[in-house]
């Protein structure tokens, strides 16, 4: 009888502590936090997360994440400084997962390494981000490429300016070791004509990783932009991602010309023995007039002006990728060869420095309705290194851009105005 006694207060007292844990005020903030619109769209992201990867079973996913922090590759919360969580910031570190799970296809791509190493890069990130959350129209979803040693200040960079600017946005980690060697024949082909001194293995990969990128990303992205560190936004991203509407069906990539001399440079033999060429000329060339007389008597057309584009080359510090073309496109699989793009080299006289960038504007001249070509203003570029090494008499023809600018490209560390 004294057994069951004692067992009956038990399970009373037990019975009463649960009551008043239930309705505690840790329990409840579970629950109000478990049941939000965000926390059960953040539950339908991971949930189509895990199908995507049970689906994905016998073909290991293409994309990479960094899982040490957490464990797992779930999300994070950052809450709003004002304690609002309603309109708290969102910050998410998720596997890719098509359009209407992450509810957004503005795919940004950004190379962050190395950090120890370049005293600015650290100031040129945030810039960046600051600029783009700034102007941003859209929800984003960032994807960094970077390694062990960087990787922990770009996601403290990304946090605050996340919050700051109460953004809901996405983001994912790449290491470069893995994307490197997804693109390991590119490499190899091409770095002995593109990168006029050799670092490491993975150092030369970063240089020419957007020509393999659509071999490093889910497959179910479709569009994805890479972009300079060195870039300051002055508009919504939204409206350079409209620019894939313009594409033609066959253009895979879309690039701004490069403002500088540096083709001129690069292709000085070639244009040498073949002065008519537009390869390494200004993109504004001369205006001229052309004027129309009737025999009729009608009225003539005064000076209608005709505009003649040259070709200095492109700057791959804004890079388009239809990524979905760029798979199924037998012809950019037979030009990325090593065999077809030493053909390439050899035609102009080439040897680069610049790595990705001397592909695309070989690929650009030798196959032109592959690229779409983007106005200037969406790679404003302020480097004037060649005016003060040997081309000032020519050098503002190619600085020359026309428009409101919506993006300042800084390289070689000029300082972009915010």
């Amino acid at each position: 009888m004294g057994m069951n006694k004692a067992l009956l207060v038990f399970i009373v007292a037990s019975g009463f502590l649960l009551f008043i844990y239930a309705n505690s005020s840790v329990f409840n903030r579970h629950l109000v936090q478990k049941d939000t619109p965000e926390h059960l769209a953040a539950a339908a992201a991971l949930v189509h997360q895990n199908l995507h990867q049970h689906h994905q079973h016998h073909h290991p996913p293409q994309q990479h994440h960094d899982t040490k922090r957490n464990g797992t590759a779930s999300e994070d919360v950052i809450s709003s400084s004002h304690g609002d969580s309603l309109a708290a910031s969102k910050l998410k570190r998720i596997k890719y997962v098509p359009k209407g799970a992450n509810d957004t296809e503005y795919n940004i791509f950004i190379i962050y390494t190395k950090e120890s190493q370049n005293l600015i890069l650290h100031s040129q990130l945030e810039l960046f981000l600051r600029s783009l959350l700034k102007y941003s129209t859209v929800e984003l979803h960032l994807h960094v490429i970077t390694d062990e040693q960087s990787e922990r200040s770009a996601e403290e960079l990304i946090k605050q300016q996340i919050e700051k600017f109460h953004r809901i946005a996405f983001y994912t980690l790449y290491h470069v070791q893995d994307c490197a060697e997804k693109i390991g024949d590119i490499v190899h082909g091409m770095m002995p004509l593109f990168n006029y001194r050799s670092g490491s293995y993975y150092s030369d990969a970063l240089f020419l990783l957007s020509l393999g990128l659509h071999r490093i990303v889910d497959r179910n992205m479709r569009r994805a932009i890479l972009i300079d560190c060195d870039v300051v936004f002055r508009a919504s991203v939204k409206e350079l991602f409209d620019q894939f509407e313009l594409f033609a069906p066959d253009q895979l990539f879309g690039l701004a010309p490069e403002l500088t001399p540096v083709y001129r440079h690069v292709l000085s033999r070639y244009r040498m023995n073949n002065p008519q060429t537009v390869f390494g000329s200004p993109y504004y060339l001369d205006k001229f007039a052309e004027s129309t007389n009737s025999s009729r008597g009608k009225k003539a057309a005064n000076s209608v002006e005709m505009r003649r584009h040259g070709y200095p080359g492109l700057n791959s510090g804004v890079v388009m990728l239809h990524l979905d073309r760029i798979r199924r496109s037998r012809l950019y699989e037979e030009i990325i060869k090593e065999s077809t793009v030493k053909n390439m080299a050899e035609k102009y006289s080439f040897q680069g420095h610049l790595g990705d960038q001397d592909f695309y504007t070989l690929m650009g001249f030798e196959f032109p309705g592959l690229i779409y070509r983007l106005d200037c203003i969406w790679n404003r570029q302020l480097c004037t290194w060649w005016r003060e090494h040997g081309y000032s008499d020519i050098f503002d023809s190619y600085f020359h851009c026309e428009g409101a600018v919506k993006i300042y490209h800084g390289n070689c560390n000029t300082r972009a105005p915010e």
